[in-house]
């Protein structure tokens, strides 16, 4: 429910539920990592708050977790000052291009 951010419920959302998601600065850098995990998760691609988001509709294994911030490694490889925020339970760790 992209644009609705109040929880009107008294019961807290299932975390488990709530999409794994990715913030990068540039449309080309999420178009980028899309392509990364194209096949492995479904996906969606939007402008998010002057950001780029890649929101994944998958289980939070830990497998999927490694190979998402391995594409996320790749997609900012070779640009210093690229950055990402990736969202597992609407927060998470940020990682810098190297």
């Amino acid at each position: 429910m992209r644009g609705s951010h109040g929880n009107t419920s008294a019961v807290a959302p299932d975390k488990s539920s709530v999409p794994l998601r990715v913030r990068v600065a540039e449309e080309r850098q999420a178009i980028a990592l899309a392509q990364e995990l194209i096949g492995i998760v479904r996906l969606d691609v939007y402008p998010e708050n002057g950001a780029w988001e890649v929101a994944l509709e998958c289980g939070k294994t830990d497998r999927v977790l490694v190979r998402v911030l391995d594409a996320v490694r790749r997609t900012l490889a070779g640009e210093p000052t690229a950055s990402a925020l990736v969202l597992l339970d609407g927060r998470g760790p940020h990682m810098q291009g190297e």
